[in-house]
């Protein structure tokens, strides 16, 4: 049984590697006109050799006027006769030329009309595939562009060829082959596919400034070839959108706006478009456009306004304030009466809120204020919150109203005539707000300013003895000069006088030195400078 397996095993070895020696044959088919009386045919083939190399003859007998047969490629020389019932042969038919060529490829990848997605925006990386011819040594690659841009000829050895190409084009790939012979393949395969690019990119819609809307405009990405634009209007009474106008294939970045159209809340939406590129998402842009006089004059005075207009929702204030301060301090109950300046200042952080559909608006602020003497520094802090109502005076000015809670601290310097030493207190108290601000608008980016504010102590929150709190009224008045940056930023410098106020009743008795009716008071005054800046969300 062992050593007929290696026989078996020896028997199938040979047979594969003469399969594998083996020149590759392709099959022939001849067929010709029937002689008359002719039982069988003799077909003579020779095949056609270099100089000095030897040229194979064979010969075949057939009964019908057909034959076929496999043929290793290259050029041959075919004779015929034919034979009677006898067998008896009739004469050689003249030599007859005739190349036996390599197959035509299979094209496998890319396919037939295929249209090839990619990620990329300029070139990418192509495999492309085409099925082995038996007996070629060589295959002659072509590619080609519908643009003329693209001319690619490479001559390789596998079925295969790998390569970059741009994305965006048509193209036509052609394969033949040939051997060492100079035989060549049948015909010349032919594929052609689309490479399509990455998607072109969204449009950046510009917001108008205003509600005097002229024109809408765009950015305009790579490779765009044209846009899809819609105009729509919201109907306030349906609560959706509806559509006004189409523009398809419009090539410009710029749509003028049709000012016979009403006003009211509208929105622009672009999709761009691109040749052998998807197209990209809908941008959408929203905007409103006034009502009732569009007119390039009230157009002016509106733009004029926005050195002091405020209707983008909710906004940020920061400001610093920076003074010598003036410190005044009397506290009976002590027998103490201080008087000094320090170098000081007062930080500001707020946010706010104001709407085109209401005059009401709000604003919450806190402070930090503090300054040093004798080497040591004294904070206190501040907050309010208001109710803001503001209304327009003419054409470019508009005055607000401020009122609401507030709460402050302020420190208490306590000497000691005998020792000279000091003591720093502190108190807090609670009121009510008050405060008027006039703007004026001078051009779209300079506005002026004046306001006056009023804090009224009429809540203890805490005093250093433990008394209840005097009234007292604390007051700020200023001006200020501002610039509009840009549509969302507004800087403001200028001047505020500041007068601090706080009292509260003096405690009697062995320990004090205060009457009946005594009060301990503490003042600051400032003049600042004041730097104060605006954004809108």
């Amino acid at each position: 049984m062992k050593l007929g397996s290696a026989f078996i095993l020896l028997m199938i070895s040979f047979w594969t590697s003469m399969v594998l020696a083996a020149p590759y044959r392709r099959l022939v088919n001849f067929e010709w006109e029937a002689i008359e009386n002719a039982k069988s045919y003799e077909i003579e083939l020779k095949q056609v050799k270099a100089k000095g190399e030897d040229a194979k003859t064979f010969t075949f007998k057939v009964t019908e006027a057909a034959w076929n047969g496999r043929l290793t490629p290259g050029k041959y020389m075919m004779k015929l006769r034919s034979r009677d019932y006898r067998g008896v042969p009739g004469d050689w038919s003249e030599p007859s030329e005739f190349n036996v060529g390599l197959e035509t490829a299979v094209l496998k990848f890319p396919g037939a009309r295929v249209k090839m997605a990619t990620k990329e925006t300029d070139t990418t990386s192509l495999e492309f595939k085409w099925a082995p011819v038996g007996g070629a040594d060589q295959y002659h690659f072509v590619l080609t562009s519908d643009d003329g841009k693209t001319q690619i000829t490479e001559t390789l050895k596998d079925p295969s060829y790998k390569v970059k190409v741009p994305v965006a084009s048509h193209y036509t790939w052609k394969v033949s082959s040939s051997n060492s012979e100079g035989i060549t393949s049948d015909a010349t395969a032919v594929g052609q596919f689309t490479l399509l690019g990455k998607p072109v990119e969204n449009p950046r819609i510009e917001k108008p400034e205003s509600d005097f809307v002229r024109e809408l405009k765009w950015t305009r990405p790579d490779h765009v070839s044209s846009y899809d634009v819609y105009l729509l209007k919201y109907n306030t009474a349906d609560k959706k959108w509806e559509k006004l106008k189409v523009y398809e294939n419009y090539q410009q970045d710029t749509l003028p706006f049709d000012e016979s159209l009403p006003g009211g809340k509208y929105q622009v939406v672009v999709r761009a478009k691109s040749d052998l590129r998807p197209s990209a998402p809908l941008a959408k842009q929203s905007f409103s456009v006034r009502s009732g006089d569009r007119s390039p004059a009230a157009e002016y005075t509106a733009l004029v306004r926005k050195s002091i207009d405020r209707v983008t929702g909710w906004y940020a204030v920061a400001s610093y304030l920076i003074t010598e301060m003036s410190y005044q301090g009397v506290n009976p109950e002590k027998n103490s009466s201080v008087g000094y300046k320090a170098l000081g200042g007062t930080g500001r952080l707020g946010v706010g809120w104001f709407s085109p559909h209401t005059p009401w608006g709000f604003l919450g602020i806190i402070d930090m204020s503090g300054f040093t003497f004798n080497g040591k520094t004294q904070t206190f802090a501040s907050a309010e919150a208001n109710a803001v109502y503001r209304r327009a005076l003419g054409d470019r000015g508009e005055v607000r109203f401020q009122a609401g809670p507030y709460y402050k601290e302020l420190p208490e310097t306590v000497g000691d005539p005998f020792s000279g030493s000091s003591e720093d207190l502190k108190i807090s108290s609670a009121g009510p707000h008050f405060g008027a601000e006039y703007w004026y608008s001078l051009t779209p980016k300079l506005g002026i300013q004046v306001n006056a504010h009023l804090y009224m102590s009429l809540m203890k929150i805490s005093t250093p003895n433990g008394e209840p709190m005097e009234p007292k009224m604390s007051t700020q008045f200023g001006f200020l000069g501002s610039y509009r940056f840009t549509p969302r930023f507004t800087g403001l410098i200028g001047y505020a006088m500041r007068e601090d106020k706080m009292s509260y009743k003096a405690k009697t008795g062995t320990d004090s030195f205060a009457s009946d009716g005594d009060v301990n008071e503490s003042t600051i005054i400032g003049n600042y400078l004041n730097v104060f800046a605006e954004w809108s969300f």
